[in-house]
């Protein structure tokens, strides 16, 4: 008495299942092949008009390092202790690091 006589064998399956011709192979990948190719009109629409305000960038000089406008040797009192405005802008970078290292120096930044 066989118990799986109605359940067909896992290889039988396979075979019913994954045995496509040559023909339908070639019939998928030529379908494939014909797509249509998907173009972003709106992403290249966007690159232009974003090259049109920052320009190209191999034209644009490469910015030279200045020197830092806030002394290395200039504590925070003295930074407070005048009103009067530095010769020119401080760039925020330089600022935070000034101020990062000032607090790891007071313990207030761990």
């Amino acid at each position: 008495m066989e118990i799986n006589a109605g359940i067909p064998n896992s290889k039988d399956k396979l075979q019913v299942e994954g045995g496509k011709t040559d023909r339908e192979t070639k019939k998928a990948s030529e379908s494939v092949e014909n797509a249509p190719v998907f173009i972003n009109h709106a992403a290249i629409a966007w690159e232009e008009s974003r090259r049109k305000w920052t320009g190209d960038p191999s034209e644009k000089p490469e910015k030279v390092a200045k020197d830092p406008i806030i002394s290395w040797t200039l504590d925070y009192d003295d930074l407070l202790s005048t009103n009067e405005p530095f010769a020119e802008r401080i760039p925020l970078p330089e600022m935070v690091d000034f101020l990062v290292d000032i607090w790891y120096d007071e313990g207030l930044f761990d």
